[in-house]
C-alpha cells in the first residue's frame, strides 16, 4: 500500500477515535473519575497483572507448537521475545513489535523470515477464531443488546472462516511442492508453507484449545479490574467488553492503541448501563496493566532489543545454543526487511 495512503488512513482512524472519545467524555465528571481511580482495590489489579503474563506465556507456548517441528525453540526463549514484542509495540506505533519478532528469530535463531511471518499470521487468525468461539454466546446471554453486537460477531466469524478456508487451500497447494528442493521456491510459497499448522489436525486443535485458555485468562483479567473499581457484572458482560475493545484495536492507530482500547471498553460498558466515570476508570486501569508491567519486564529482559539496538552488538547472544559458525543467510530480495530502529501485537 502506498505510504501516503497508509498515513492518510491512520490519521482518519485516529480522528474517528478522538471524536468518539470526546462524545463519551464530554459530560464526564472528572472529580468522580479521580475518586473511582483512587479507591480502586489493589489486590485485583495485582492479580490482573499476573494474568497478563499468563496470557503471554500461553502465546509463547502456541508459537512453540506452530514453529515445530521445523524449528525447535524453547518456550522460555519465545516468552522473552513475546514480552519484548509487546513492550516494543507499546513504545512504537503500528505494532512494530511484530516486525521485531520476525527480525529477532531470524538473527538469533536462524528462523527464516517467511516462516516467522507465516506463524504470526496463523497465530492471529487462530487467535481471532478462538476469541469468537468464546464470545459467540454473548447475544444469547445478555438480553437487550443492539443488533449490531450480534451482527459484528457474526461478521467477524464469517471473515475468519473465509480466511481459514482460503489459507487451508493455499497451504495445501504450497505443500504439494515442498518436496521439490531442486529449485528454490518463491518467498510467498515458502510463507504459505510456513503455515503448516493449519493442515495438522493435532497441532491445530492444540493451538485453538491453548488460545481459548489464553482468552479465558484475559477474561479473568477483565473481571478482576471490573471488581477493583466496583463494577459488578456477569461473566458474559466481561466477554462483551473483551470483544468490543479488541474490535476497536484491530486496526493499528496510536502507539499502544491509546484511545482505541478505551473507546471499545466505554462502548461495551455503555451498553451495560455502567456509569461513565467507573467505566473510564476500568478502561484506564485495564490499559495501564496491559502496558506498564510489560514495558518494565521487556526493558529488564531485553533492553537493547526493545529499544531497537540489538543489531549493534558484535557478539552473538549467549543464549543461542547452536555455534555461530556463519552468519544467517540473507533474506530473499522480495521479503520485507524490518528497520533496525523499529520495535510492537
Amino acid at each position: 500500500m502506498n505510504r501516503r495512503l497508509t498515513l492518510a488512513i491512520r490519521i482518519l482512524v485516529i480522528g474517528v477515535i478522538a471524536a468518539a472519545l470526546w462524545w463519551f467524555v464530554r459530560e464526564m465528571n472528572f472529580a468522580a473519575l479521580g475518586r473511582a481511580l483512587s479507591s480502586a482495590k489493589v489486590w485485583p489489579l495485582v492479580l490482573a497483572a499476573g494474568l497478563n503474563f499468563v496470557c503471554l506465556w500461553g502465546k509463547a507456548v502456541c508459537w512453540r507448537i506452530m514453529l515445530a517441528p521445523r524449528h525447535k525453540i524453547s518456550v522460555a526463549r519465545l516468552f522473552r521475545y513475546t514480552i519484548a514484542a509487546f513492550a516494543a509495540s507499546a513504545i512504537a506505533p503500528a505494532r512494530a513489535g511484530e516486525v521485531l519478532r520476525v527480525w529477532t528469530l531470524k538473527r538469533r535463531d536462524n528462523v527464516p523470515a517467511a516462516d516467522t511471518a507465516a506463524v504470526a499470521v496463523a497465530e492471529k487468525l487462530l487467535d481471532g477464531i478462538s476469541m469468537l468461539i468464546l464470545v459467540a454466546p454473548v447475544p444469547f446471554l445478555l438480553h437487550g443488546l443492539p443488533s449490531w453486537v450480534s451482527g459484528s460477531i457474526a461478521g467477524c466469524a464469517a471473515v475468519a472462516i473465509a480466511l481459514f478456508v482460503a489459507l487451508f487451500i493455499a497451504v495445501g497447494r504450497a505443500g504439494e511442492t515442498a518436496h521439490d528442493t531442486a529449485t528454490p521456491r518463491p518467498w510467498m510459497r515458502r510463507f504459505l508453507a510456513g503455515m503448516h499448522v493449519l493442515r495438522s489436525p493435532k497441532r491445530l486443535l492444540g493451538s485453538l484449545v491453548l488460545l481459548i485458555l489464553v482468552w479465558s485468562a484475559d477474561l479473568g483479567e477483565v473481571m478482576a479490574v471490573l471488581y477493583a473499581v466496583d463494577i459488578h457484572v456477569p461473566v458474559a458482560a466481561g466477554l462483551l467488553i473483551l470483544f468490543t475493545l479488541n474490535l476497536t484495536i484491530a486496526i493499528p492507530s496510536t502507539p499502544a492503541q491509546v484511545g482505541a482500547l478505551e473507546l471499545g471498553a466505554l462502548a461495551a460498558l455503555k451498553l451495560l448501563h455502567v456509569g461513565d466515570e467507573p467505566a473510564l476508570a476500568f478502561a484506564l486501569l485495564y490499559h495501564a496493566l496491559q502496558i506498564v508491567p510489560l514495558v518494565i519486564a521487556g526493558l529488564l529482559l531485553e533492553l537493547r532489543l526493545v529499544l531497537g539496538r540489538d543489531g549493534e552488538a558484535s557478539a552473538p547472544s549467549p543464549e543461542v545454543s547452536e555455534p555461530a559458525a556463519a552468519p544467517p543467510p540473507p533474506l530473499p530480495p522480495d521479503a520485507a526487511r524490518p528497520h533496525a530502529s523499529h520495535t510492537r501485537p
